[in-house]
Formats: structure tokens, sequence, C-alpha cells
């Protein structure tokens, strides 16, 4: 998806227990009174966690919403997602819409081509090199492998 969809977000919870913030929407097949929901369409996923900060100011606000990428090792924005997948939908706060859409605002900008060209600007694309260098490393240590008499 190129733009995001000019809808609002919204908290789901998935039956595995992840609290996501996403736009949703719902995805049909055929047309007129034919027209059957397949799928949900979630665009822009992002997993919440509350993370503990502690504020000697005021203790009331010792916690802080921290946005996770959901699904961090593609490069696609929309995912499809079953009905029974998901446990209940709300409206989040609006605090957490205002920061939810920078966020993904602040995506957009690093969003990867198709063509793959700029992947470099991906922001988990150093984190990926650090990992695949470390496995080349690893893979470079000889192994003892038994030989069979």
């Amino acid at each position: 998806m190129s733009e995001t969809p000019k809808l609002n977000p919204s908290v789901v919870v998935l039956k595995t227990g992840e609290k996501l913030i996403t736009i949703l929407q719902e995805v049909y097949e055929g047309e007129g009174e034919d027209k059957k929901g397949i799928c949900l369409l979630m665009n822009y996923p992002y997993e919440l966690s509350l993370i503990s900060a502690p504020n000697e100011q005021d203790p009331d606000k010792d916690l802080q919403v921290k946005f996770s990428k959901w699904c961090p090792y593609a490069t696609d924005t929309s995912f499809r997602i079953p009905y029974d997948g998901i446990l209940t939908i709300g409206a989040p706060d609006p605090g957490l819409t205002q920061a939810y859409m920078a966020k993904v605002d602040a995506s957009k900008g690093a969003e990867v081509p198709v063509d793959g060209s700029g992947f470099e600007n991906s922001p988990n694309w150093q984190q990926q090199q650090q990992l695949v260098q470390q496995a080349i490393v690893d893979a470079s240590i000889p192994t003892v492998t038994p030989e069979v008499v």
C-alpha cells in the first residue's frame, strides 16, 4: 500500500494475546448482494507493550507505551488476517492515536520500494546486517563431525 487509508486506527487483540494498533479494512469477495467479507486487512500494524518508566514527579505516569513493528522481518505494510484470529477490536486513546499516526508517517518515509532498491533505508536493515555477519562468523567456526568407521 503506498498510501495510508484515511481511516481511524483500532486496537486489536489477537487470539494469540498480541495487542496491536493498526488501520483495519475489510476485504470483500464479489459485488452487490453477493458481496461477502472474507478477512480483515491490517495496515501498518504495530505491537503494543507497556514499559516501566519511573517518574518521581508523577508516580501515576510510570508506564509508557512501546510500539514494535508487528512482523519485523517483512517489508510489507499490510497483512490479511482471518476473522477468527481476532479476539476483540477497540478504539485507541486519542494520545495513542496521535503517536501511532506519527509512527506510521515516519515509517512511510522509510518504506522499501517494490523493486528492492533502497533497502538500506529500512529501519531494520542495519540490525539484520549485523545478524547476517554474526551468522557468517558462527558458520566459519570449524565443527567437529564424527567419522563413521
